[in-house]
C-alpha cells in the first residue's frame, strides 16, 4: 500500500468546560500527560507505516506535522484547506484531533480494510461491545441495527477526486446534520424512519441500507469499516472524558 497523507482537524475550540482559563484555545492543545491531544494523535500517525505527510488544520502548534494550516470557518472548509495544501493525488486520511487514545495499530487496521474495499469514501464503525469492554468509563452514543450496535469512529478515508466531486453534497450534509427535516430530504425519509424505529426494533435497519443511503446522498461509493479498535471512537469532548483519558494515559 502506498503512503497516505493525513489531515488532522484541529479547528474546534476547547470551550469553557475543557479549558476554563482559555476557552477559545483549540481543543487539540488541551494537555494530557504533558502532551497536547494533538501531540498524541500526531505521534500515532508518525508511527504508522502507511502514513505519508501530515497536515494539521487549526490554530495549533506541535512537533511532528509537516505543515500547520490556519483554520477556516467550518469543518468542511478545514478539510478543503488541508486537501488543497497537501495536493495529494490518491487517498487522504482525515483524523479528528480529539482522539488521544488512538494507536498506530488502529490506524493501520482501518487503512488496510478501507483500501481493500476500493470505495470513494470509507468510515469506521465500532461495535459497542468493544467500547464497553476496553473503556467502560467513557460513554458513547450508539446506533442499534440488525447487524449490531455501533458507534462511529473519528477517521475517514477518501480520495481527492471524491472531495472535488462532492464538495457541495458534503457541505449540505454537514449543514443538515442537526436538522431532521433537512437530513430526511438528503438520506430519504424511509431511511430516517428506519433509524428511529431501529432503536426499538433493530432488525429494520441494516448497515448496508445506511451505506446505500449515504452513497446516494454523496453520489459516490461509500462503505463502513467495522473496527475492533475503540480508540478511534473515544473522542474527548467533555470534562468526564478528559478526566478518564488523563488517568488512562498516565497524567
Amino acid at each position: 500500500m502506498s503512503k497516505i497523507d493525513a489531515i488532522i482537524l484541529a479547528g474546534a475550540p476547547a470551550g469553557a468546560d475543557l479549558n476554563p482559563t482559555e476557552p477559545s484555545k483549540s481543543r487539540a492543545m488541551v494537555d494530557i500527560g504533558g502532551k497536547s491531544m494533538l501531540g498524541w494523535v500526531v505521534d500515532a500517525l508518525r508511527a504508522s507505516p502507511s502514513i505519508g505527510r501530515i497536515a494539521a488544520v487549526g490554530d495549533v502548534s506541535a512537533d511532528g506535522p509537516d505543515m500547520v494550516i490556519e483554520p477556516g470557518d467550518s469543518l468542511v472548509s478545514n478539510i478543503k484547506l488541508g486537501i488543497d495544501a497537501l495536493k495529494s493525488d490518491g487517498n487522504v486520511l482525515i483524523v479528528s484531533s480529539d482522539i488521544p487514545l488512538i494507536t498506530p495499530e488502529a490506524i493501520e487496521d482501518f487503512l488496510e480494510r478501507a483500501v481493500r474495499l476500493d470505495v470513494d469514501f470509507a468510515f469506521p464503525i465500532i461495535p459497542k461491545a468493544h467500547c464497553v469492554k476496553h473503556y467502560p468509563e467513557l460513554h458513547r452514543t450508539y446506533l442499534k441495527t440488525g447487524d449490531g450496535v455501533f458507534t462511529g469512529g473519528n477517521l475517514m478515508l477518501a480520495s481527492r477526486s471524491f472531495f472535488e466531486h462532492s464538495w457541495d453534497a458534503i457541505a449540505k450534509a454537514y449543514s443538515a446534520r442537526k436538522h431532521v427535516i433537512g437530513l430526511a430530504r438528503m438520506i430519504g425519509l424511509s431511511v430516517l424512519l428506519r433509524v428511529i424505529i431501529a432503536q426499538i426494533i433493530p432488525q429494520v435497519l441494516r448497515i448496508s441500507m445506511l451505506e446505500r443511503a449515504v452513497s446516494r446522498m454523496l453520489d459516490a461509493k461509500v462503505a463502513a469499516v467495522v473496527s475492533a479498535y475503540p480508540e478511534i471512537g473515544e473522542d474527548v469532548d467533555k470534562p468526564s472524558d478528559l478526566e478518564v483519558v488523563r488517568r488512562i494515559l498516565g497524567s
